[in-house]
Order: C-alpha cells, then structure tokens, then sequence
C-alpha cells in the first residue's frame, strides 16, 4: 500500500537581529582624518610627479580616476559647486595623457601652466569634498564610477598598492 507523500516544513528561519541604529551612524559617519590622509596621499603623490614631469602612466590614470569619482560626487549632489574645476582638470589630465601615448608607449610628459593650475586646484577641493562626505557617498560615488567605467569597456579594474604608484611604504 502506498502512503501519501511526506512532505517536511522547514523550520521557520529566525529574524537576525540588525542593530539599525549601529547601521546608520556608519552610513552617515563623516571619513576619518587617517581615512582622508590615506585617500590624498595617493592624490598629491600622483599630483606631485605629474607636476615634475616624471609620472608613470598608472599615476596619471589614478588621478583621472580620482577626478571622475570628484566629478560624480559632484553629480549626485554631496558637495556641489565644483563641476568646472573637476572639468577642468580632467582636460589637463586628458591632453597630457595624450601627449604622454604619442608615440606609442607611454613616456612622461611636461605640464602646460594651465594644466599645472587646474589639477593643482582641483586636488586642493578634493581634499574639501572629502571633508564633507558621509562614508557610504563616498562609497557610491566610487562604485557608480566603477560600474560607469566598466560598461564603457574601459579596461579592468586595479587594486593598486601604494608601493605600486612608488609611494615609500611605512609601517
């Protein structure tokens, strides 16, 4: 004789408890000063080569990344007022890029005055707009910038090391 089939109920799972207000003072939590020297170090390293006319190709790209995530946290309205200095400085970064891949390989290029001008502006007003950023803005505007850059074919995505932008490591 054949039964009706068995059929188990899983067990209720149980609710995890989310500590709702912990959550949303990391949200809303200001960058930290180690967090903002951490972040600008790279930027004025890279900055400072390019303005001596000795910068890797990875150094110049670090920087243009870090005008395209000042130009989104322009867009999605956290810091606003800046859009023609971050244009600015991603035409000087742009055309010394240019220059730098002229013929072929990448060789390190001089600064025009204005370009030297508008990058070091606008690396100065980054440093003010991660003075006035939450931590998870931040964080989206690097991820919309990330996914932006990625559906754009626009290469793959490096981690870089301090070490690798040939900044001194301290311990």
């Amino acid at each position: 004789m054949m039964g009706l089939p068995r059929f188990r109920i899983p067990p209720r799972r149980q609710p995890v408890p989310v500590n709702t207000m912990f959550k949303a003072r990391v949200r809303a939590s200001r960058l930290t000063e180690a967090e903002i020297r951490e972040i600008m170090d790279a930027v004025h390293h890279c900055a400072t080569r390019m303005r001596e006319g000795v910068a890797t190709e990875l150094q110049v790209h670090t920087l243009r990344t870090t005008m395209l995530i000042a130009l989104e946290i322009e867009r999605l309205g956290y810091v606003r007022g800046l859009h023609g200095h971050i244009e600015a400085a991603l035409i000087a970064i742009k055309s010394a890029l240019t220059r730098g891949v002229e013929t072929g390989q990448w060789r390190p290029t001089q600064l025009q005055l204005y370009e030297l001008d508008a990058i070091t502006n606008m690396v100065d007003l980054h440093e003010h707009q991660l003075r006035n950023l939450a931590a998870i803005e931040l964080h989206t505007a690097t991820k919309r910038v990330i996914a932006h850059m990625q559906s754009q074919g626009g290469g793959e995505l490096l981690n870089v090391a301090p070490a690798e932008l040939g900044m001194e490591v301290t311990a």
